[in-house]
Order: C-alpha cells, then structure tokens, then sequence
C-alpha cells in the first residue's frame, strides 16, 4: 500500500516537474498529444525538417524575400481580451523586423556569435483581422496534453480558419493559466504545429486535417506596447510582453525546433539531444525566461561556445532574444520552398528520393587548416559537395583525396554539404 502511494506521488512529481520544464511554449505537448491522435505524425515531421535541411543548400545563394499572408482570428470572452487592432500591427511590425533582422537590438549578440547570425528574408502581410465572441475557456489540460485546438472551429467556440495551405493563421485568446493541485503551475504563452508535408503520408492513413495548422497566442503576448501583464511562472512577478512569442511560435511553423533539442519532459539535460541546426550551439536546459549571459549547460570542450540566449527559440527572456542563426534561416526557407511553398507560391518539382545521412569522421576538429577524412568507406569522387560559411557564402571545396585544406581560410566556423545518389554528408568545421 505504502508501495503504491510512493509510486503515485512520485508519478505526479514527475508530471509536474515535466510541465513546468516546458510551460511557456506548447511545442513539446504538440508533438506527443498529435502521435498519440494520429501515430506515425511525429515520423513525417522529422522527415520533413531533414528533407528541408537537405534542400536548404540549394537555396543558400537566393535573395527573394518570400511574403507569408496573415489572418488574425481574435477570439475573446472579455471586454480584455478583444484587443485593439494596433496591437495586431504591432506585432506584424515585430515579425518583419525580427525575420528580416531589422530589430533594433539586431547588433546586441555576443561577439561569440556575430558570424553565425542570418538573415531569413521572410515578410508577414496582414490580410485580415476577425473578431469573434465567445463563451468558452481555452485550458490545457497537462494529464492529457490535449491542448486550446477549440479555438479553431467555429462550432466549439473558436474561429475556422481561412485556408491554412495559402495563408498563416494566428488564433488570439486567453490561454487559461496551470493549476496544478490547487495552485498556480505556470502560464501557455503560445503553440505552433510544426510542418509535416501530409503528402507524404501513407494513401489512406489517417491523419490531422489542415485546419489544426497555424500559431495559436495568449492575448497577452501580443505587440510591443501590450498593457496586459502576465505571470509566467510560479514565484515570478508579472511581465509585459515584448511581442517575441509570436516569433518564436512562427518559428515552430516554420519547422524550427528549440535551441536546446526538444529533449523528452522530465530530463531536462539535452547535451546529447541537438535541434538539428549545425551553428546553434547544445544546450542542456531552458532558459525558463532568464537572461543569463554566463549559462553554458553544455561546456564538454575548450571550444564550446556559451548558450545561445540571444536566439528567438531559446526559452530567455524577450528582452534577450534578438536573432535567429544562418542555418535556421536557411531551414525555414527551405519549408517555404517545400512543404509549405504553397504559402509564398513557390512550388517546384523536387526529387522525392530519400537520402540516408550518414556520419563522417574528420580529424582534428576543430583545426588550424587541415581536415582529414578518416575511415570512411566512401567513394569521395561521386560526391557533390558545398561548402559555406555561417553567413550562407559558398567556396569551392579544396578537397585532396581524403584531405580539407582550409589554411588559407579565415578563422570561423564552416560547413560541409555532400551527397551522392543514395548518401548525404553534413559537418562543421571549426578553423582556430
């Protein structure tokens, strides 16, 4: 009996730490309340993110800004909560700035991390705003993780969406706050589904309808003048919101994962967990809103770098962030060009052959200039294979047989891209 007590306590415990891990943005409950409704889903958003990566290095060179047309669905229950339209243009002004790096705190990043900023070039067009009264309450409920989706259908209370293929739909409510036995646990600032090209899914599996696509905010998170405190977590005061957790959620949208790896709730050490990105550096824990300058939760060598605070899918506080990487920029263009190019009209015919990544040993690195290739069984000749810097510059690979020679590079951190008709090859390269 006593046995059985223990287990339950320790059950909760575990739950409760689990969800304060991940309280302020819902893309973990994303993730594991849609496998659990649609099994298999979790499988087509990996394989979507990696064939991005994969068509990102064909897109590296271009300079079209793509335009992503905006409809805001205001869904409020209190006078509060139908908040004026200058907030909504507010927040458009937040996200072009922030995707364009127009930010005005665009040259507060650390020295450690000037060369791998990047730029996406993506533009947000409002198209329109919809207001909509409504009776009902919009909980999460973190037995379940079943998340406010509600808000999205008119017939339980929320707004339909306006063609989630051509347009990005941003639902504005009230996100009720965590009780946890009794007492306040945390605050859901916003949610986003990640990407997951549905046309890749098996003829006749089933699978989420289009509707669910799209960010979903809390009415006090939105624009850069919000009157609306909110608390965020247990024993914190009030804050006002800066308007970047729309940018973080449109980063999810946009197939981004946080900087720290989306490791399992519970263990919140992810040294070993990566987001996917090669110049976002491992992160082991969450920001949890902090703004700490010193925090290296992954120092495992003389050349690690600290964490990466200042990045819009890091955790920290608003007053932080203030860039995305040239990898993450790349990724989320490489989704506009794929699984969501239908968005910004730039569908093309892509190969559907699936590349298998496989894992390249090069010595030493990081390097004063020379790289070698070692022990891999590969036949280097029939790769064809970029290489470009943190700032998406490309140069012609001085490859000698198993030999990188980039003596006469500049010191910074590289890229290697590769692949043949069945493999893929992807490396940094740290040049001292």
């Amino acid at each position: 009996m006593n046995k059985t007590v223990y287990t339950i306590f320790f059950f909760i415990a575990l739950l409760h730490t689990s969800f304060a891990q991940n309280v302020m943005c819902g893309h973990d409950m994303v993730r594991a309340n849609m496998e659990k409704m649609y099994p298999g889903y979790q499988k087509y958003v990996d394989q979507t993110f990696e064939d991005a990566k994969s068509h990102a290095k064909n897109i590296r060179q271009t300079n079209t800004t793509y335009t992503i047309p905006v409809v805001i669905h205001i869904v409020w229950k209190e006078e509060e909560e139908k908040i004026d339209s200058s907030l909504i243009l507010s927040q458009i002004d937040i996200l072009n700035e922030d995707f364009q790096r127009l930010n005005e705190d665009a040259d507060e990043v650390r020295d450690e991390f000037v060369d791998v900023v990047g730029n996406p070039m993506i533009n947000f067009e409002l198209k329109d705003i919809i207001y909509t009264q409504t009776a009902s309450d919009y909980d999460v409920n973190i037995f379940t993780g079943a998340l406010p989706d509600e808000v999205k259908f008119s017939n339980q209370g929320g707004s339909d969406a306006i063609n989630t293929e051509t347009h990005l739909n941003i639902w504005i409510c009230k996100i009720q706050p965590i009780i946890f036995a009794g007492q306040f646990g945390g605050q859901l600032l916003g949610y986003a589904y990640p990407p997951n090209d549905l046309d890749n899914w098996p003829k006749g599996a089933d699978f989420p309808e289009g509707e669910f696509e799209g960010v979903v905010l809390d009415y006090r998170t939105v624009g850069r003048n919000n009157p609306f405190p909110i608390q965020i977590l247990p024993d914190q005061e009030v804050t006002l919101s800066k308007g970047r957790t729309a940018v973080h959620e449109v980063g999810h949208y946009l197939g981004l994962r946080h900087t720290w790896g989306d490791a399992d709730p519970g263990f919140p050490n992810s040294c070993n967990v990566d987001d996917g990105i090669q110049d976002t550096p491992n992160s082991g824990i969450q920001s949890m809103f902090d703004c700490n300058l010193y925090q290296n939760s992954c120092n495992n060598s003389p050349f690690d770098l600290p964490d990466m605070i200042e990045n819009f899918m890091d955790s920290a506080s608003e007053n932080c962030q203030n860039s995305f990487t040239a990898g993450q920029a790349a990724l989320m263009r490489g989704i506009l060009e794929t699984s969501r190019c239908v968005l910004v009209d730039a569908c093309q015919e892509v190969s559907t052959r699936q590349l298998i990544t496989v894992p390249i040993n090069i010595q030493p690195n990081p390097s004063t200039g020379i790289f070698s290739i070692k022990g891999q069984d590969l036949i280097l000749s029939n790769f064809h294979f970029t290489l470009f810097n943190s700032a998406g510059v490309t140069f012609p690979l001085p490859l000698h047989n198993k030999t990188i020679d980039l003596t006469d590079f500049p010191p910074g951190v590289y890229f290697l891209q590769g692949q043949d008709e069945t493999n893929r090859i992807q490396q940094k390269l740290i040049k001292k």
